[in-house]
């Protein structure tokens, strides 16, 4: 039997060139004097798994297990020489490995279902104190930045994403979403754009939303609502402009529900879906919350709110490996086909990342 570490079988997608492939292709260890991307991101990512909550921790837990630098193509860290990297390294190959393994998360854990739900919201990051203040914008309510997710909701990973400044509107961000014939998006009043609902239309693609109390619209039909249902009508909208835009929805049949909620005002939901059950198209509607309980899994298991550098690159490259890390313990869940939640997994391996195990595929798959 041959021996490998737990760390080594979590970031396997990322060892052996894969995203040596993309540091090439943007030239970003030009000039690195040793310490290139690859180390970065490998620290990076053992610093999210392993709970390193400030940069000499990450040193001393990292080199307390020299002896398994060897297998993973690394070597000893400083924490000056990880600061440095954080501050100057190029975001791009990151975010490049990032996108490849999000692909390959959504294709492997999503090849047995025939679900194309996709679920799109964002989350802010707050940033503020000394080094943040100089760089980070305000929203009003929040400062610091955002994260945009497109979510697929059979694999319950992203597979798209996007980090910006928190004054950034969310429907800005809706060009993460490439309209699949076929497929069902879900998302809030945030990405309220008629013009943007008629692409998706036209793409044949269904989208479920929230419609705004003030739309001006006309109702063509009515139907008999049911159990929670108060309303099911075919609506279209009144006016040709909105917002001196012209209005792409405008002609468009389209459906409105009303949806009641206990304790609550009603919900007023909004789909081009003619065809689908009123309590089906309430029940996808309630499926945006998957995207909720990914925000708040991040946020509580990864390093989110504490960073380890202060400027802008160094935050957003922090990100960049959180997500990373959270893909990398999807794959290794799925392939260890283990009946534990992800958060006990986590919670399990956090403590003993480079704790020995035993197998013989390590040796054939060439990591040792």
């Amino acid at each position: 039997m041959f021996s490998i570490s737990r760390f080594q079988q979590i970031i396997k997608p990322i060892m052996h060139g894969r995203f040596q492939k993309h540091v090439r292709k943007h030239q970003a260890d030009k000039h690195t004097k040793g310490f290139g991307c690859q180390n970065l991101l490998t620290a990076m990512v053992y610093a999210q798994l392993g709970n390193c909550n400030s940069l000499r921790t990450l040193e001393q837990a990292f080199n307390s297990n020299s002896s398994h630098h060897y297998h993973l193509n690394v070597r000893s860290i400083r924490r000056s020489t990880v600061a440095e990297a954080l501050a100057k390294r190029d975001t791009q190959p990151f975010t490049d490995m990032l996108g490849e393994l999000m692909s390959t998360c959504s294709k492997t854990l999503r090849r047995e279902t025939t679900d194309l739900l996709y679920l799109l919201d964002s989350t802010p990051v707050s940033l503020k104190g000394r080094g943040f203040d100089e760089w980070t914008g305000s929203n009003g309510r929040i400062k610091g930045l955002k994260i945009h997710v497109l979510m697929n909701h059979a694999s319950d990973c992203p597979v798209a994403q996007s980090i910006t400044d928190a004054a950034v509107n969310d429907i800005d961000e809706h060009h993460l979403v490439q309209p699949e014939k076929g497929a069902t998006y879900v998302f809030d009043k945030g990405y309220c754009d008629y013009n943007w609902w008629a692409e998706l239309d036209e793409a044949e693609a269904c989208f479920v939303t929230r419609l705004k109390a003030n739309a001006a619209v006309n109702v063509i039909d009515s139907f008999t609502p049911s159990e929670n249902i108060l309303a099911d009508e075919h609506i279209r909208f009144k006016h040709r402009k909105n917002s001196n835009r012209v209005n792409l929805c405008y002609g468009k049949t389209l459906r409105r529900i009303t949806v009641k909620r206990e304790g609550k005002a009603p919900l007023v939901l909004l789909t081009n879906n003619l065809k689908a059950d009123a309590q089906e198209i309430a029940a996808t509607y309630k499926q945006r919350w998957q995207i909720e309980l990914l925000f708040k899994w991040l946020k509580q298991h990864l390093k989110l709110k504490r960073f380890l550098g202060r400027s802008a690159n160094a935050v957003k490259l922090q990100l960049l490996c959180a997500m990373i890390a959270y893909l990398l313990l999807k794959l290794y869940h799925q392939s260890i086909q283990t009946t534990d939640s992800l958060h006990l997994l986590a919670a399990r391996i956090s403590n003993g990342l480079f704790e020995r195990l035993q197998t013989l595929y390590a040796y054939h798959a060439g990591w040792l």
